[in-house]
């Protein structure tokens, strides 16, 4: 079952890919072949947050306004 699980997130990677393929030509276009699959390789393994300024912000009051 854990093979099984693996296969299916790389299967959803894979339409996510090709769902967005317009957008990702655009990145590819300016980053190139290399720079595209170092963008992949972060977006995929790092954090995007920064966990201090995620800290600083909950540490704020905060105010939900309906408008």
């Amino acid at each position: 079952m854990k093979g099984y699980h693996y296969l299916m997130r790389i299967g959803h990677l894979l339409n996510v890919l090709v769902l967005n393929a317009v957008q990702l030509s655009k990145i590819v276009a300016t980053l190139g072949a290399r720079g595209f699959i170092r963008f992949t390789r972060q977006t995929l393994s790092g954090p995007w947050l920064d966990a201090e300024q995620v800290r600083r912000r909950l540490s704020q009051p905060t105010y939900l306004r309906f408008v």
